[in-house]
């Protein structure tokens, strides 16, 4: 994207930021059907920051005092690599929507990072979207119990080599 192009999009975004201001409600859950035709990408968005939160804490409520220490820890459980083998672990256990969304980011365009394969990346965008998928939803019992399975799967992992 060229610059001038993306001056243009955070300029039109400010604009629509603060005309939507007064009224804005970021946790009320939303219509299933709504967030089904939602963008992929913008589920992983999402999905992304929720894990990442989800992760931050259960290491922080560790009592682990070294930054870096946490830093380290939290890149392994959040990496696209780990989550790629949680994806492809979980997937089965997927319902129809959830396999709907995960299938969604998967075949979503991504620029991919060096630090990964291009299935991985794909397989990670697809698990975020799905924990984006129900995080929008309002389905908090299964975000947290896929999140669970999510922690274990990567620790189990991280113990194993």
């Amino acid at each position: 994207m060229k610059f001038k192009q993306f001056q243009f999009l955070k300029n039109e975004a400010i604009k629509k930021l603060i005309s939507l201001d007064e009224e804005y409600r970021p946790f009320e859950p939303k219509i299933v059907s709504e967030v089904l035709s939602s963008d992929a990408i913008m589920l992983a968005y999402i999905g992304d920051a929720v894990y990442s939160m989800y992760i931050r804490q259960r290491i922080v409520d560790m009592n682990i005092s070294k930054v870096q220490v946490l830093h380290t820890l939290v890149t392994e459980f959040v990496c696209a690599k780990a989550q790629s083998k949680v994806l492809q672990q979980l997937e089965m256990s997927f319902t129809d929507d959830e396999q709907h969304i995960a299938r969604r980011g998967r075949n979503s365009n991504v620029n991919v990072p060096k630090s990964s394969s291009v299935k991985e990346y794909r397989n990670s965008t697809a698990f975020e979207a799905v924990l984006g998928f129900l995080y929008e939803t309002g389905q908090q019992d299964r975000l947290y119990e896929l999140m669970g399975q999510a922690y274990s799967i990567t620790l189990r992992g991280l113990s194993n080599g």
